[in-house]
């Protein structure tokens, strides 16, 4: 037992460990890499859990502690809402971008129930856990506080040098993570006797606090003060000092009146801090949030009882999309930035309730905890002021894998108080009958090593290999189009694809890149993709009805399987119906009316197109995407003056080209027009924007001659022969065609 208990306890510190990997074979890194690493380890430590369960009575949950009927309802809700929801296949298993679902729910919940066997197995196993936890923690903030001072880190930031991300991908996240982290922190620092140690433990909680401000995060930090401010009330409330509750309350009444002046003067805080971003409630992120909120409450009321089924949101997020937010972000929303709203929404009032249950009664074992004498007044004050940091601060954004872990780890320190505490009060240690049919407790040992092992490979490591397949076809798209084309092939082949909407989309994607830039080497092969993952989309979009996403990408294949005869395009007849499918599932969001748009456009009829485009305008007027739609429609008809004025309007506005394509047919109407100065000064954009593309450059140098410009011309030319010497006889020869008077001409900056 002694031996086994040690291997379940490794397993167990394993598995909180997640939020260092990052595995980049995988598509999501950030996401997938720790999803499945902690899967692997929770599982790995069923079978082990299971034994301890049938043969020591002493390791098994107090069903009588609230908080584990609340743990247990919460899981058994996410059930029972992905079976009666509207896509049975994301609620259970989720998605590569998010790794949620009710599968992923029940590894939390076994997390928390590990975490309390540990307790019932010795304090010694907990308090070890629970430093574990804190030294993740620390880990992870001491990499991103490497990352920000430019020393080695474990993984390259992709958000640096603004904000901190370290190991998480995005610094909102890391934010959130390190909350309870810091609070552990400060619990173990009030507990030791050592003054070193205390110490040490302090300076832990400094880094932890640290990588919040790096981080950037407002919804951590307004977290981290209000519950702050709260845990002080309630500090001060249970103290018995007359004078410190006087001093204390003057103290947070200056607190309050402070944070009032801030609130009231925040534009006169420095512009872009994260103080300023604190106390500013105003901006165009708080506003997209409430708008977001709006339409997750609207989708409740259809189904209020059990919700649309755990990471089904995006049924919601489209069908009540508030055209508004376009003006704020454009994305596709999979989540209200809410993460209780998102219960509510997704899991329905039976499933929020179970929620509700679990932190309320986490609120009452800490408080057990404090007065069964576990710990004191201001250890208790801690523990609360992290649950209630860390819940104002999902508030704001929606729970991720390393999030979580920390909360459902913190759940299950929180049910060992409980336990542990009812057992002090009754002052009487409940009787258990050890070792109860040890051959029993074998055969469910080698049961569930059998399940978990398939579990393994059918939930993670296919996953997993699918994941790599399609990230590497994705990657490999314009280095080698056969091997691309072979690692979406696996990818689709392989079973216990929990994702194919995602496989499906990467792999229409890369077809339709292929399509667009095919040459007559490999246009066989190019088209052999499009017909191959066309019918993958068309097999997907038969079990998942519901994305508009997957349909639009449907309807774009079949564009590209349209036909020429002559000066005609015959529109494949299944992009209309495919398109529309899209408008019926997303009616507020424009992304498939400018599709539909473009079909129109191919069919002819351009007043059709337009006037599909202007009502676009007019419920989006921001959309950029519109406006260069329209542009492309005028260019069509020959509008081409009334294309420029539009064209000019857009940059007006801020508009920033891409690609040099899509102002090279502008500059030549500017240099036609003998209008050079615009035509040179867009040509020079196109320059900034690719400076590795050479034709842009050697279009400048035509241009600069065509102005009269000689010197620009000449001195462009010899710099491209220099950059490109293959070049040197096309340069030349252009050197050469100009006046003879053209190499004394002098050349200007």
């Amino acid at each position: 037992m002694k031996f086994l208990k040690a291997i379940f306890f490794v397993l167990v510190c394993v598995s909180v460990t997640a939020a260092f990997w990052v595995f980049k074979d995988l598509l999501f890194p950030f996401v997938t890499s720790k999803a499945f690493f902690f899967r692997i380890a929770i599982e790995l430590a069923f079978p082990l859990y299971a034994y301890f369960l049938v043969v020591d009575g002493r390791l098994r949950p107090n069903l009588k502690n609230p908080l584990n009927l609340a743990m247990l309802a919460f899981m058994l809700l996410n059930f029972a809402s992905a079976f009666s929801g509207v896509n049975l296949t994301r609620s259970l298993w989720g998605n590569f971008e998010r790794m949620g679902g009710a599968y992923y729910i029940a590894h939390l919940v076994a997390l928390y129930f590990y975490i309390l066997c540990l307790g019932q197995m010795g304090s010694w196993y907990l308090q070890w856990f629970l430093k574990v936890l804190l030294w993740v923690g620390i880990v992870v903030a001491g990499n991103g506080i490497f990352g920000w001072l430019g020393w080695p880190t474990l993984v390259l930031d992709p958000t640096l040098p603004t904000r901190v991300s370290s190991t998480l991908g995005n610094p909102i996240y890391l934010g959130s993570f390190l909350i309870i982290p810091f609070f552990l922190s400060l619990f173990f620092g009030h507990q030791t006797d050592s003054g070193i140690k205390r110490a040490g433990y302090y300076f832990l909680g400094f880094l932890c606090l640290l990588g919040i401000f790096l981080s950037g995060t407002r919804g951590a930090a307004v977290g981290l003060l209000s519950a702050s401010f709260l845990g002080a009330l309630i500090y001060l409330f249970f103290n018995p000092s007359k004078k410190i509750k006087i001093y204390g309350f003057a103290l947070v009444g200056i607190c309050v009146i402070a944070a009032g002046l801030l609130f009231v003067n925040h534009e006169k805080l420095p512009q872009g801090s994260t103080v300023r971003r604190l106390f500013n409630l105003n901006d165009s992120n708080t506003q997209s949030r409430l708008l977001q909120w709006k339409v997750a409450l609207r989708g409740f009321e259809d189904r209020p009882l059990l919700g649309t089924g755990p990471e089904n949101y995006y049924i919601v997020a489209n069908q009540y999309y508030d055209p508004k937010i376009a003006e704020f972000d454009p994305s596709w929303f999979d989540k209200p930035h809410n993460y209780l709203l998102e219960i509510l929404v997704t899991d329905g009032i039976l499933g929020f309730a179970a929620y509700m249950g679990i932190l309320i009664f986490l609120v009452f074992a800490l408080y057990k905890g404090f007065k069964s004498g576990l710990y004191g007044l201001l250890e208790f004050c801690f523990l609360l002021t992290a649950l209630l940091a860390y819940q104002i601060q999902n508030l704001f954004v929606f729970d991720t894998v390393p999030t979580s872990l920390m909360f459902f780890a913190f759940a299950g320190f929180g049910g060992y108080i409980w336990q542990i505490s009812r057992q002090q009060e009754s002052g009487k240690p409940k009787i258990f009958v050890v070792r109860e049919n040890r051959a029993f407790g074998v055969s469910v040992l080698v049961v569930c090593l059998l399940l978990m092992l398939y579990a393994e490979y059918a939930t993670n490591l296919l996953p997993m290999r699918i994941s790599k397949n399609v990230n590497y076809g994705y990657a490999y798209a314009f280095a080698d189009l056969n091997k691309a084309h072979s690692y979406f092939q696996t990818a689709v082949s392989l079973p216990f694809n929990f994702d194919e909407a995602e496989t499906a989309s990467k792999f229409a994607e890369f077809a339709a890149n292929i399509a667009r830039s095919s040459t007559e080497q490999n246009r066989a092969l190019a088209l052999k993709i499009l017909d191959e993952s066309t019918v993958y989309l068309e097999n997907v979009t038969k079990e998942q009805v519901d994305s508009p996403v997957l349909w639009q990408r449907l309807s774009m294949a079949y564009l590209f399987k349209s036909t020429q005869v002559g000066d005609k395009i015959i529109v494949h007849p299944k992009a209309e119906e495919a398109i529309k499918k899209a408008i019926g599932l997303a009616p507020s969001r424009d992304e498939a009316s400018l599709t539909l748009a473009q079909i129109r456009s191919l069919e002819g009829k351009f007043a059709e197109a337009e006037t599909i485009l202007l009502k676009a305008l007019q419920n989006i007027p921001s959309d950029r995407s519109a406006r260069l739609q329209i542009i492309n429609l005028y260019r069509a008809q020959n509008k081409i003056d009334l294309a420029v004025a539009k064209m000019e309007e857009l940059f007006k506005q801020g508009y920033k080209f891409s690609q040099y394509q899509e102002v090279k047919w502008l500059v030549g109407y500017y240099a036609d027009k003998k209008e050079f100065d615009r035509a040179i000064d867009l040509q020079r954009k196109a320059g900034e924007t690719e400076p590795g593309n050479l034709l842009v450059f050697i279009d400048l140098a035509k241009l600069y001659a065509l102005a009269g410009k000689y010197g620009e011309a000449i001195n462009l030319a010899q710099s491209i022969i220099k950059f490109e010497p293959s070049r040197q006889k096309e340069m030349q020869e252009f050197i050469d065609s100009l006046p003879k008077t053209a190499s004394s001409t002098p050349a200007s900056n």
